[in-house]
């Protein structure tokens, strides 16, 4: 039942601009005055629209010099590349390579040059040589560079590529897609499936990528798990009569034929499924969808009434600030026995968003026998105390006539 994708669309971001702004260190190269002038010539034709007279100096410049400044090896490389005079340019960063092999720019504009020409190894090899050299982290370089070893078939090397980027604070959806894409194709199951969940989290309408988490989780025999990526692919973009037929017998293989029936009659707009219903749910949250989210919630309760349900429901309304739904949901969950707490906790921190201060210190107090909670809630009734403790005060001063402000 696979249906992998055999090639994957990707972006390459191609720096190709002159001029090029050199480092530091290369510009502390000496130049002389007849090198200055050529080059601000060259440059200034390039500024002007008129690259053959800048071809015909920096062509002159790269034969009479021994070993030509970086900053010409790139304005001239840069030009045939924009030409697409691809081994002419290869030619004039290869040499400036020779040269100088740590000089950013012409690292990077010869990995540019080997991608062009379609030798993505040896780009890929560039690329991650460019983001070493740059004084500043450059996680686009890094993706380059793993593009290119996945289009290179160097799955491994591709994934080894991307992977730090899935590490910093701010992880772009694309090397997510690239990293799940390379685990796939070296079939390490596990870490695909848990990259593409996490990719899922961030973008949960890219129904191709739910049916593609269906085929890790067949891979991995996970057929009601499956069939519940299924589910939100085909409700997100309604499924063909192919389709249709495939999640109808994956549903008969886990011997739910009434689902398979649904499949089969197309009905991808009514109940879901409770585990579909619980998906969809943290899908539409993480969309920020609340209230289509409320509603699968609610679905599932309907067919499964459990306390985890209706937990989650208060943890949602309560972060809404809708104490007075929380609440019932919250009721609903202690009911029926929720384990850790956190209902019995919610509760209270409910009631103390609404100075319902005796309420809010029982509901803290029940709290206490629950250890995850237990030291937070202890916390939250030493403050009510407190406040009680602060409002009995501050009436007795009235009743006495004194200013409460001068109490100590």
């Amino acid at each position: 039942m696979r249906c992998f994708p055999t090639a994957l669309a990707l972006w390459l971001l191609l720096i190709l601009s002159a001029p090029v702004t050199v480092s530091a260190n290369d510009m502390a190269r000496p130049m002389t005055e007849q090198t200055r002038l050529r080059l601000s010539k060259a440059h200034k034709c390039i500024k002007m629209d008129k690259p053959e007279c800048a071809r015909q100096i920096l062509s002159r410049y790269m034969e009479t010099a021994s070993r030509p400044h970086p900053y010409g090896v790139v304005l001239y490389g840069s030009l045939l590349l924009e030409q697409h005079e691809l081994a002419e340019a290869a030619s004039v960063f290869e040499r400036g390579y020779e040269n100088y092999p740590k000089c950013r720019e012409i690292v990077h504009n010869l990995a540019v040059v080997r991608y062009e020409q379609e030798r993505y190894s040896e780009a890929g090899e560039m690329f991650l040589k460019s983001c070493a050299l740059a004084e500043r982290p450059t996680p686009e370089i890094r993706y380059q560079g793993a593009v290119c070893f996945y289009q290179a078939e160097l799955y491994k090397q591709a994934h080894e590529a991307v992977s730090p980027l899935l590490n910093l604070k701010q992880v772009k959806k694309n090397w997510v897609r690239l990293a799940a894409h390379c685990l796939i194709q070296l079939k390490d199951w596990p870490r695909a499936e848990k990259t593409l969940v996490r990719f899922l989290k961030v973008s949960p309408a890219e129904h191709e990528y739910w049916k593609l988490l269906a085929n890790v989780r067949i891979e991995r025999k996970q057929y009601t798990r499956a069939a519940a990526a299924l589910e939100i692919a085909y409700r997100i973009k309604p499924p063909s009569e192919e389709e249709r037929r495939s999640l109808s017998q994956l549903y008969l293989y886990v011997d739910a034929p009434l689902l398979a029936a649904h499949a089969l009659k197309d009905d991808f707009k009514g109940t879901p499924p409770p585990k579909v219903c619980d998906q969809l749910a943290r899908a539409y949250l993480t969309a920020g969808r609340i209230e289509p989210a409320l509603g699968m919630i609610d679905l599932a309760i309907q067919q499964e009434n459990t306390a985890e349900r209706w937990l989650t429901k208060g943890k949602i309304l309560y972060g809404k600030r809708r104490y007075a739904e929380a609440e019932g949901a919250l009721k609903q969950a202690v009911k029926l026995k929720e384990k850790s707490g956190l209902a019995h906790f919610l509760m209270g921190m409910s009631l103390w968003e609404q100075q319902n201060w005796q309420e809010s210190r029982d509901w803290f107090k029940r709290t206490g026998q629950f250890k995850r909670y237990a030291k937070r809630a202890d916390r939250a009734i030493k403050s009510i105390d407190s406040m009680i403790e602060s409002e009995r005060q501050s009436r007795l001063a009235t009743i006495d006539g004194e200013d409460p402000h001068q109490l100590p």
